[in-house]
C-alpha cells in the first residue's frame, strides 16, 4: 500500500490508497487513517482508483477506523474502488456501513 497525495478541506479530507492493503502494509494504511480522523474533517475520503486488492486484514482494519471515525461525527467514504474491492465490499456487507461512490465530493 502506498499512499499519494493527501489534500484537505474544512469539508473533507482525501486520502489517495495505491497499491495493496494487507497483513504486510496494514500498519501504514492504520496510521495514515488515523491521522486523518485526527483532522476532526467531517468526510474521509480514500480514493481507492489505484487499490488493487484488500484481504479480510484490511477489511477488518477499515471496518474499525470506520468505527472510530463514526464515534468522533466523521464519515469514511470510499471513492472508485475497483470491480474486485466493490464486490468484497459487498459480500461482506462493508458496503451497507461506508459510502461507495465514482466521483469525489467536495474537490479541492
Amino acid at each position: 500500500m502506498d499512499k499519494k497525495n493527501k489534500t484537505g478541506t474544512e469539508q473533507a479530507t482525501m486520502i489517495s490508497i495505491k497499491g495493496e492493503i494487507d497483513i504486510y502494509s496494514i500498519g501504514k494504511f492504520r496510521e495514515l487513517i488515523e491521522k486523518k480522523i485526527a483532522t476532526q474533517a467531517p468526510q474521509i475520503i480514500l480514493d481507492c482508483t489505484e487499490l488493487s486488492y484488500m484481504d479480510s486484514t484490511g477489511m477488518g482494519v477499515l471496518i474499525e477506523l470506520r468505527n472510530k471515525a463514526k464515534e468522533m461525527g466523521q464519515k469514511i467514504i470510499m471513492m472508485n474502488p475497483r470491480p474486485n474491492i466493490k464486490k468484497l465490499l459487498n459480500i461482506t456487507g462493508v458496503d451497507k456501513i461506508i459510502d461507495i461512490i465514482e466521483n469525489p465530493i467536495n474537490q479541492a
